[in-house]
């Protein structure tokens, strides 16, 4: 396979005349045609639905990243309450059992689930103007896809 030649396949240089295309004037009762879409399909969006939709978007990076930096302070003072714990209970309070320990840090672990869903909620909220964004396309299945 490697032995064949395929004679569409051979590199040589592009001249300047290969790029030009050539210039056909319409003629002057004739309108131009549309650009061709390659597929893709127009789609005629309200702007103040778009404007809309990207102030939502703004509004949602500006909270969500507030609320993601309080959840990452968070969840850095809960990694070093364990290193503490861990630390004290290797040394300083043997005795006491390991069962309070964990009590402790399994209701902390709720308060951070907890706060996990409330730095995630903007974020994740689904937007209603995308669907109203989404619903001026058309709907194309000229290839099968669904």
């Amino acid at each position: 396979m490697a032995d064949e030649i395929n004679p569409d396949r051979r590199f040589h240089p592009v001249t300047e005349q290969d790029l030009k295309k050539p210039e056909v004037p319409p003629a002057s009762g004739q309108k131009k045609k549309p650009p061709v879409s390659r597929g893709v399909p127009t789609a005629h969006v309200n702007p103040k639905v778009a404007r809309e939709f990207e102030e939502e978007v703004v509004h949602k990076v500006t909270t969500g990243r507030k609320r993601m930096r309080w959840f990452a302070n968070h969840v850095i003072l809960f990694v070093v309450g364990i290193a503490v714990a861990i630390s004290l209970k290797m040394t300083i309070y043997q005795k006491i059992d390991t069962a309070i320990f964990l009590v402790v840090f399994g209701a902390w672990i709720g308060v951070l689930a907890i706060h996990a869903n409330y730095a995630l909620s903007p974020t994740l909220k689904r937007s209603q103007k995308a669907s109203q964004i989404k619903a001026v396309l058309p709907q194309n299945n000229d290839n099968g896809d669904s």
